[in-house]
Formats: C-alpha cells, structure tokens, sequence
C-alpha cells in the first residue's frame, strides 16, 4: 500500500517540472526579450522543484530506481545479499526515521512562526519545505519497513 502510493504521489508530482520548465522559458523571454525580469519566478521554481525532489526519493526507493553499486554485491552467495539488503533497510528506516523526527520539530517550529525567506516575496517556502521534508522522510522510512515486511514474506516463501 505505501509502496503504491509512494509511486503515484511521485508520479503525479513529476508533472510539476513541466510547470517549472514553463516558468523558467517565461523568465528567460521575460528577461532577455523584455528586458524585465520577474521577481517571483526563481523563488517558484526552486519550492517546486525541491517539492520534487523531496518526494522523489520516497518514489524511487518504492520502485527500488535508485542507484545501487553492485560490483560487491553481486558476486557474494544469496544468504550474504539477503542479509546486506536486511542491513540496508534497516539503516534507510531508522535513518529515515531518526532525521524524519528531527525534522518534524523543525517544521512544528516554522508552521507555529510563520517562517518566511526574507526576499522580495517573503514566502512560507522555508515552512513549506521544512513540512515537505518530514513527510518525504516519514514516507522513505515506512517505505523501508514495507520492503524489509515484503522481503521477510519472499525469504519465508510469501
């Protein structure tokens, strides 16, 4: 079920580079066409991308796309790759979990002052960012426990 919905929720938050690459084309017209640069478009663009970012790393260790050196890995006996995979989520979910909680606080801090950037715009983004990120990484460590529950079940002939 997480996995799914890790998956769908980044898929859904790709099509935001499309709006990031509108914005972009539109301030580069803007600038160099126009000769009247917006004040907005950058401060934009890097909340949406790292949105995506953030929730892209959910998505990919859901779909097991991320990168994984395996020169090592795939020359060692199946009983020692099952115990470096068991290894490795469990490193991802109480990592995950531990900078998850950390940054939980931080965004409880920023939702309660309003945190804003100080620019021209003085937007909530560091606020939005800061509660993007507690999700992302509540998500990668449930994500993580989800694999470690798939593979036990694989390993126990499930």
């Amino acid at each position: 079920m997480i996995t799914r919905f890790n998956e769908q929720l980044g898929l859904a938050l790709s099509y935001v580079y499309a709006l990031v690459a509108v914005l972009t084309f539109g301030e580069v017209c803007a600038r160099y066409f126009f000769n009247s640069p917006t004040q907005w478009t950058i401060e934009v663009v890097v909340l949406l991308a790292a949105m995506h970012y953030l929730i892209a790393g959910p998505q990919a260790y859901a779909s097991e796309g991320h990168i994984r050196i395996t020169v090592l890995y795939d020359r060692l006996p199946l009983p020692a790759r099952r115990a470096l995979t068991v290894l490795e989520r469990l490193v991802v979910a109480t990592t995950a979990g531990l900078v998850g909680w950390w940054a939980l606080g931080q965004a409880q801090s920023a939702l309660a002052i309003g945190e804003r950037t100080g620019s021209n715009l003085n937007t909530y983004s560091p606020t939005i960012l800061k509660v993007v990120l507690a999700i992302a990484l509540g998500l990668l460590a449930l994500q993580a426990l989800a694999h470690l529950v798939r593979d036990r079940g694989r390993a126990h002939g499930g």
